[in-house]
């Protein structure tokens, strides 16, 4: 029995008078892996934000496990890590923001800090967590938003180029952990042929 986690139907999206993204349509099953592919300005950013509902869709409809986009009950089952990150607090230790976001999913502060723990661990990243966000390296907070996609389980990871400022080490770490994951459906807008590797299936997107 399939078990839709992602519908994306129609989407159309255009900022001026330039038209970004034209009647997309995707879906995405339990365990299903799609990246979308393209140059700069293709559309690639624009379909993940619209899906979490920052941006809205000029037309077309976007549901989550029948949740529309934007809504509380589609932002609870996404797992987002976007390029260009500004919602981290700067000033704070990489762990005070994970348990910040944690609290967002989690009832108590106990099983928030078990969450942010465990990925500490699975992820390798005690050093970041250790560390002031505005001393941070490009590739630590990139690693610092996977694990924050990852708080709380969600059924959809929404990657924008999750590995590109990353080590072999690191990039290892993040597959290993979707891997793990294998009932989380995965959209990633990608420039890397060694994240295809990873993926049942591709779109391509024009200029």
């Amino acid at each position: 029995m399939v078990n839709r986690v992602l519908d994306v139907s129609g989407l159309s999206r255009a900022f001026g008078s330039k038209q970004v993204v034209t009647d997309l349509s995707l879906a995405l099953d339990e365990g299903e892996r799609v990246a979308l592919r393209g140059p700069n300005g293709s559309g690639k950013t624009t379909i993940l934000r619209c899906i979490t509902g920052a941006v809205i869709p000029d037309a077309g409809e976007i549901t989550v496990r029948g949740h529309p986009a934007g809504s509380m009950g589609a932002r609870h089952l996404l797992g987002v890590s976007l390029s260009q990150e500004r919602s981290f607090y700067m000033r704070l230790t990489g762990l005070d923001n994970l348990l910040f976001f944690a609290r967002l999913r989690h009832s108590t502060q106990a099983r928030a800090m078990r969450d942010v723990r465990a990925l500490e661990e699975e992820l390798e990243i005690a050093h970041i967590l250790q560390e002031r966000l505005d001393r941070c390296s490009t590739g630590m907070l990139q690693q610092l938003a996977f694990a924050r996609a990852m708080l709380g389980s969600p059924s959809v990871f929404l990657l924008d180029e999750p590995t590109r400022s990353l080590d072999t080490g690191a990039v290892g770490r993040v597959w290993d952990a979707v891997e793990r994951r294998a009932e989380t459906a995965v959209l990633i807008a990608t420039h890397r042929e060694d994240d295809l590797d990873h993926c049942h299936s591709q779109i391509d997107l024009g200029a």
